[in-house]
């Protein structure tokens, strides 16, 4: 019998009559509900806010690349506003 036709007898739950119930959830319902209601919270932020994180990480990284190594330019400029407006306005400008 393969593993198809053993969902299939079991109702779709994939457990053998001899395979043992697995704990590990029942463990994870206990720790979840002794936690603190603030530390769900700080968790939970700290889940959402992970991939904006990096993008951000990413963004700064890829600027300092792009404009250090691509362009040749000086390391501390890269940070700097004025470098940026400059940019823009060469992007932007009117012909």
């Amino acid at each position: 019998m393969n593993m198809a036709d053993e969902r299939v007898d079991n109702g779709g739950r994939g457990e053998g009559e001899d395979t043992p119930k697995r704990e590990g959830s029942k463990t994870k319902a206990k720790t979840k509900e002794q936690r603190s209601k603030g530390a769900n919270i700080a968790f939970w932020i700290l889940r959402k806010s992970i991939v904006p994180v990096i993008m951000v990480i990413m963004l700064i990284s890829g600027l300092y690349a792009g404009y250090v190594v691509l362009g040749n330019g000086p390391g501390d400029e890269v940070f700097s506003w004025s470098t940026w407006q400059h940019l823009y306005d060469l992007v932007f400008a009117d012909s």
